[in-house]
């Protein structure tokens, strides 16, 4: 292909792996994401290397593990000039922009701001259980306003040089304030109850679940049934919103003639428990539903459409996976690996995940088993995946385990030193510069 590729990102917040694809529910249906999903290479076990909206962003655009550039949680931004994939696209002559929902991770490109307005009305970020109606007009929407000026971008990037333009929008993140023509697209009534939760998991789980539980109790009270049912559809009315936002853009790269010479990516920052476990939200904990994350790859000449890959994939093997699909070899190093071997033939290049929450929080997810130790309480939980993929069965406790649970620790410190050893080798810069101090005779340099 003679005409470098576009890049096109779009990243959804909050977003379970399974709102799309067979596991989905019937009574949720997204055209648009599945009309994506048939036309892209889909990963089926690809986790968010930290659940946190923020660090997880930064994993994505960086990268990097939160912990190596000192954002691990949401109360932390940085502002700081971080080497990107979209600024070191710029060295390569794209035009690198990036539309709404980015946390003010978005170094290497230009930035386009898009107001809340009155959007959510007067609802925090908390609220999944008032689905409601937005009194913001319907174009100046928060997320169908980012779909407007990602169009609009689209429209004057299309030229003879490539861009790469990242989009990121709100939902389905609470609250579930939207246009009052999707309040009723999903109803309560027509939901099903989650099955993975249990009466006595209060008792039998870490310190940070129950932290956790007891703080959704002190803003809502107890969550009954019909309280999930309310959070599970006004979550699902979101994402149909979603579903049209992805259907202007892709109907704009149509129209241009961009699809045949563009690259499109499609993920989610971390998902939501919809009260599994008996809450809702995320990065208290480390289930399924919270780090296991949509992530599809859609080639400009339908390589791979409609294929799935269920090997381990992490967010931080993003970066290295785009350098490598488009032929191209920053002088960087990360701690990723591509999933190229993945994509071509269905290799694993990884044998864990790690994971982090941002508040404390370390784990490790392997095939069959997951544990996660939270440095606050000195707690934490561990689970056979195989025999229990719930994740209603606490293993971390148990006297039978602790050879399992002693592995899992070593594979975890293991798996922290390793990627930090590959994010620190010297790039082709850096041997470059020692090569100049050994030849000054500084002592010690060898």
């Amino acid at each position: 292909m003679s005409k470098k590729m576009n890049v096109i990102f779009i990243m959804t917040d909050q977003q379970r792996a399974d709102s799309i694809g067979p596991e989905r529910q019937q009574y949720a249906d997204y055209p648009n994401m599945e009309r994506l999903r048939s036309e892209s290479i889909q990963f089926g076990n690809f986790f968010t290397a930290a659940s946190p909206c923020v660090p997880s962003r930064h994993t994505f655009l960086t990268g990097r593990h939160p912990w190596k550039i000192g954002v691990s949680g949401n109360v932390k931004f940085s502002t700081e000039d971080e080497t990107t994939w979209m600024s070191l696209l710029r060295e390569y002559g794209y035009r690198c922009v990036s539309v709404g929902k980015t946390h003010m991770i978005h170094a290497g490109s230009f930035h386009i701001q898009v107001p809340v307005g009155k959007s959510f009305g007067d609802q925090d970020g908390w609220n999944h259980f008032e689905p409601a109606a937005t009194p913001e007009q319907e174009e100046n929407y928060y997320d169908i306003h980012v779909a407007r000026r990602a169009c609009d971008a689209i429209e004057r990037l299309n030229d003879s040089d490539p861009f790469a333009l990242f989009i990121g929008f709100h939902a389905p993140h609470e609250p579930y304030v939207m246009p009052a023509k999707y309040l009723d697209y999903c109803k309560p009534e027509d939901v099903s109850l989650p099955e993975n939760r249990d009466p006595n998991e209060y008792e039998t789980k870490s310190e940070a679940y129950r932290k956790r539980y007891e703080l959704f109790k002190s803003k809502f009270g107890n969550i009954t049934d019909e309280m999930i049912k309310k959070g599970i559809a006004g979550h699902y009315c979101l994402l149909k919103m979603v579903d049209d936002c992805l259907g202007m853009i892709t109907n704009k790269l149509k129209e241009k003639d961009l699809l045949e010479n563009t690259l499109v990516i499609f993920a989610a920052d971390h998902g939501e428990l919809l009260g599994e476990h008996g809450i809702f939200n995320k990065a208290a904990t480390a289930y399924e539903s919270e780090v296991r994350v949509p992530f599809m790859i859609r080639f400009p000449d339908g390589y791979k459409a409609g294929e799935t890959v269920d090997t381990l994939a992490s967010s931080v093997d993003f970066m290295p996976t785009l350098f490598e699909l488009m032929g191209l070899a920053p002088d960087v190093t990360l701690p990723g690996h591509s999933l190229v071997p993945s994509i071509k033939q269905g290799l694993p290049v990884r044998d864990y995940v790690t994971l982090a929450d941002g508040h404390g929080t370390m784990g490790i997810r392997t095939k069959d088993y997951k544990l996660w130790y939270n440095s606050h309480f000195k707690d934490g939980e561990m689970y056979n995946l195989k025999e229990d993929p719930q994740e209603l069965d606490n293993l971390y406790h148990s006297p039978e385990h602790l050879d399992l649970r002693r592995e899992l620790f070593e594979l975890m410190l293991h798996a922290r030193v390793a990627d930090d050893e590959r994010d620190n080798l010297p790039t082709k810069r850096e041997r470059l510069l020692h090569a100049e101090v050994k030849a000054s005779n500084e002592p010690e340099v060898v």
